[in-house]
């Protein structure tokens, strides 16, 4: 027993450990001690709480970097939105008085209700039968940061037509010198380019299809209108195609390939004729139609279609 209280005689007279100071007295700065009020706990001084001590500007090189791409981005995507949208409302506006006086509505509002005035003035049936259009305030709809939309109805024979405005992608610049590089290595590619695209339905009979009526009464008075209308014809392919574009289109359309080519000397040598029968030709190749595509020239010109059969082949 005397042995085994031998072996902790070593820590008999070992004194009890004292907790050391958080840092020496010396070391602690004046400003900071006057800091601690009487009574205080003492609080350990640390860089943490003071920014500007533990950081520098190296510390920062790969945010001086990279902000300056992300300001770039944001401003080339915002300015290529603005501009599009400027283009987009250029064009709307120098054609909306064209498409007026061609349809009883445009864009996406109506017509305008007759004021006061107008009834005092013409009368009331008048006022109300009047061609004049209010210029909606959502003539044009932008789809996407590239593509605006209209609309118009309201024309003998034509159910309505569908306008598209295709421009270029501004807002990603990179992406665009993407598209003209490859087209330019690529023949199947299309070089990136600003179009307007108006697709126009026609009736071809089928008005009581077509025209919303809210009632019964409005049905029978619109089978009385159009019983001695001849809306309806045979269908064909015919087009007028820009020279630069005829293969493309070709590849593209399921309903030019039904066609043959056939130059016609009324048109500029830039452009064909693409039709099903030769028959059509003089009878559709009016003079004005003529003088129109000498005047848009080959630069704007691409294609005029007049078709009954599907763009895409059936499956």
């Amino acid at each position: 027993m005397a042995d085994f209280f031998k072996n902790f005689a070593d820590f008999a007279g070992a004194p009890d450990p004292s907790p050391a100071a958080a840092f020496p007295s010396a070391a602690t700065p004046v400003s900071y001690q006057a800091a601690i009020p009487t009574g205080s706990p003492s609080i350990p001084y640390t860089k943490w709480y003071r920014v500007w001590e533990r950081t520098s500007p190296a510390d920062f090189k790969t945010e001086a970097i990279i902000l300056p791409f992300i300001v770039i981005v944001v401003g080339l995507h915002v300015w290529g939105r603005r501009k599009n949208k400027r283009k987009a409302r250029s064009w709307i506006q120098a054609h909306a008085p064209v498409l007026e006086k061609e349809f009883a509505v445009v864009g996406f509002g109506g017509r305008k209700a007759p004021t006061v005035d107008d009834v005092q003035a013409s009368g009331l049936l008048k006022a109300i039968n009047s061609d004049d259009l209010e210029i909606p305030t959502e003539l044009l709809k932008e789809k996407t940061a590239q593509e605006y939309v209209t609309y118009a109805t309201g024309r003998q024979n034509v159910a309505f037509v569908d306008i598209k405005l295709s421009l270029f992608k501004r807002y990603n610049p990179l992406t665009l010198i993407f598209e003209c590089i490859v087209s330019f290595f690529f023949d199947s590619v299309r070089t990136p380019s600003e179009t307007m695209e108006a697709t126009i339905f026609t009736f071809d009979g089928k008005e009581k299809d077509l025209v919303p009526v809210p009632n019964q009464r409005e049905q029978e008075v619109l089978e009385t209108r159009v019983k001695g209308l001849q809306s309806s014809y045979d269908g064909f392919v015919w087009a007028i195609v820009n020279k630069d574009y005829m293969r493309q289109l070709r590849e593209e359309r399921y309903d030019i390939s039904f066609t043959s080519t056939k130059d016609n000397p009324k048109l500029p040598p830039w452009a064909t004729v693409m039709s099903e029968s030769a028959e059509i030709n003089d009878l559709l190749l009016t003079p004005d139609l003529v003088k129109a595509i000498e005047q848009v020239g080959d630069i704007a010109f691409d294609n005029l279609i007049i078709t009954d059969q599907p763009i895409d082949k059936p499956t």
